[in-house]
């Protein structure tokens, strides 16, 4: 196939023109040709020690900070059936989802720009140079993403700045809000807990916390822990208003939020009968009260121990990175580009409140990927468990697994494990694909529409560059 050049009069999206400018460079000596079609179909939709390339053992270097930029259009139509991130809300006012998209999508944007990837280096380098282009293309503050091939780390790379109107630049070992992305971590301590036998995946409501709720409606009782990990409990997304509210002014501490939050939505009746699918955040929320509650042991401690600490985790933590009055880390921003504090409340931590680096993040999908610790930390069946669809699904639909969407791609081989994040304030998204030991990680201090586009745009294009160009160990 003939090698597109960077002059072509052709018209392309971002994302293709992108991968264009990236069709003749070396990686450590080694010629890279990269062909794009024109009409080329849209098919993206731990060991221990971990194994990470030797460009990146340190921190990634610093990138420029956020040039001048331009916005680009808005959002093409989600479909309907997508779950919910989920949502940061003002006091007093009701939870709105946003909308996660299912597939990265090639959407132009009104400004495109051409990306200089001749002096990379290596995949962190190029990685960085995506970033910057789709950072100036779609007005984001700033975004960070990670490539994992063949079993390890590749590549960080970081563009923009942490805060808008400010210099400090993102670096590669900032933390990112995670948003729902945090469900798979939840998803992985409930498994870990039924590996030590405190919990069966057929364990239910009733008997795990009937005794600590002073009501719950009784449709409830009868739901399992299996079905409140593939959102099929029936739990309302985020609840009615004023039981949100409430958890928003909760006082004490996140566990006495959590029951409170968790009471408030189990006594009311379930949205959708058990059984049938409903994304949910109350559903995660509550998965994470059974776990302190059967434990003893608040959630936040729980996941230290059991998971952040056996991963080597160690920029992991709860809620926003940073301080409103430092630029220390990235600052969230609303969809306006405003910089904005704001988070969900602490009792809907396990369905959305965990940060950290894209290396710690990129550690844990690498586990995900089938890259265990030394001793294991869920047993193969376990992790393959949380990897498992509830029912029959389409092989072209999407399904939800346990903490993970389950779509298939052509690029993937089949199979991929997938999942956004957003609190509105920042945006994530993760593409895991098992059978090419292959993932693209990639996040932005920036909620929204354009946030989603810049995040989906830099997936594609990652992923469509290091799948054609596998990176020698």
């Amino acid at each position: 196939m003939k090698t597109p050049t960077t002059q072509t009069t052709k018209k392309f999206s971002p994302t293709k023109r992108i991968l264009i400018a990236l069709t003749a460079f070396t990686i450590g000596g080694v010629a890279v040709s990269l062909g794009i079609a024109e009409n080329k179909k849209n098919t993206v939709g731990i060991n221990s020690p971990v194994k990470v390339a030797p460009e990146i053992a340190q921190t990634a270097p610093p990138t420029q900070p956020n040039p001048t930029a331009t916005p680009g259009t808005t959002a093409a139509p989600i479909p309907t059936t997508t779950p919910a991130t989920t949502t940061a809300t003002p006091p007093g006012s009701s939870a709105t989802p946003l909308p996660m998209a299912i597939a990265p999508q090639i959407i132009p944007s009104a400004n495109t720009t051409m990306i200089d990837a001749t002096k990379a280096k290596n995949p962190s380098e190029i990685i960085s140079s995506v970033l910057a282009a789709v950072t100036k293309a779609n007005d984001m503050p700033g975004m960070a993403a990670a490539v994992i091939q063949g079993g390890r780390i590749i590549g960080v790379g970081t563009a923009g700045v942490r805060k808008r109107n400010e210099t400090s630049p993102i670096l590669g070992d900032d933390q990112f809000h995670l948003g729902s992305c945090s469900k798979a971590f939840t998803a992985t301590l409930i498994g870990i807990l039924v590996d030590e036998g405190k919990l069966n995946w057929d364990s239910t409501i009733s008997d795990l916390i009937g005794r600590e709720l002073t009501a719950m409606n009784p449709d409830y009782a009868g739901v399992t822990i299996d079905q409140l990990l593939h959102h099929r409990s029936g739990a309302w997304p985020n609840g009615p208003s004023e039981i949100w509210t409430a958890a928003l002014h909760a006082n004490g501490t996140p566990t006495e939020q959590r029951q409170i939050y968790v009471e408030g939505i189990l006594s009311q009746p379930p949205k959708f009968a058990p059984g049938q699918y409903l994304y949910s955040n109350a559903g995660y929320a509550t998965l994470g009260f059974i776990a302190e509650t059967i434990t003893k042991t608040p959630y936040e401690q729980l996941m230290e121990q059991k998971v952040f600490l056996p991963l080597g985790l160690k920029s992991a933590g709860f809620g926003n990175a940073g301080k409103p009055y430092e630029v220390t880390a990235p600052h969230p921003h609303s969809e306006s580009g405003t910089p904005n504090f704001i988070d969900n409340p602490e009792a809907i931590t396990p369905a959305g409140r965990i940060h950290m680096n894209m290396m710690d993040w990129a550690k844990f999908c690498l586990f995900h990927l089938g890259h265990q610790t030394n001793p294991p930390l869920l047993k193969p069946q376990t992790l393959e468990h949380l990897h498992t669809l509830a029912g029959k699904v389409a092989e072209d639909k999407f399904g939800y697994a346990c903490g993970w969407m389950r779509p298939n791609r052509g690029w993937a081989g089949g199979r991929t494990l997938h999942h956004a994040g957003s609190n509105t304030m920042n945006y994530c998204a993760v593409w895991l694909s098992p059978q090419k030991d292959f993932g693209v990680l990639v996040a932005t201090n920036q909620g929204g529409k354009q946030a989603d586009i810049a995040v989906q745009e830099a997936c594609q294009t990652l992923i469509e560059f290091f799948i054609s160009t596998p990176q020698k160990k």
